[in-house]
């Protein structure tokens, strides 16, 4: 039984050339999948801010809406939920202001801003100069 041998080296594939290929793939790839990692990231911090942001509003919304209450009550309530959050930079209004005075079923506004510049913490920066707005309406009880 006779074994049969190529004999034609095209056959054979250099390990030098394959190394070379490899090195440009990475060349070519690497770059692309570290940008959408980082700009993952990015819009992960972007969303998380934005979900704090609304539930913030929200809690102030709820807390100066309830009978005896002022935009005091609303303010910390806003506070405390964005301090749980690690979020330190944004202003806060309320509209109209409220008193305890402030007659039941009155709409308020309030109304959440925060830096998204501030909050980015990647290399790829979607977000810089960027400042993301939420409001919530509740009616005064």
């Amino acid at each position: 039984m006779r074994m049969l041998r190529c004999a034609s080296p095209r056959h054979r594939t250099a390990p030098a050339a394959r190394r070379g290929v490899a090195a440009a793939e990475a060349a070519i790839t690497l770059p692309l999948l570290i940008t959408l990692v980082f700009g993952s990231i990015e819009i992960a911090n972007g969303v998380f801010l934005r979900q704090s942001l609304t539930v913030a509003a929200y809690e102030g919304a709820r807390a100066v809406s309830r009978s005896g209450a002022t935009n005091d009550d609303g303010e910390a309530r806003v506070q405390e939920a964005l301090a749980a959050r690690g979020i330190t930079d944004y202003t806060l209004s309320f509209s109209p202001t409220v008193t305890e005075d402030t007659v039941r079923g009155t709409q308020l506004t309030v109304t959440v801003t925060a830096p998204a510049s501030a909050y980015s913490f990647g290399l790829v920066r979607f977000m810089e100069g960027r400042t993301l707005t939420r409001q919530f309406r509740m009616v005064r009880l």
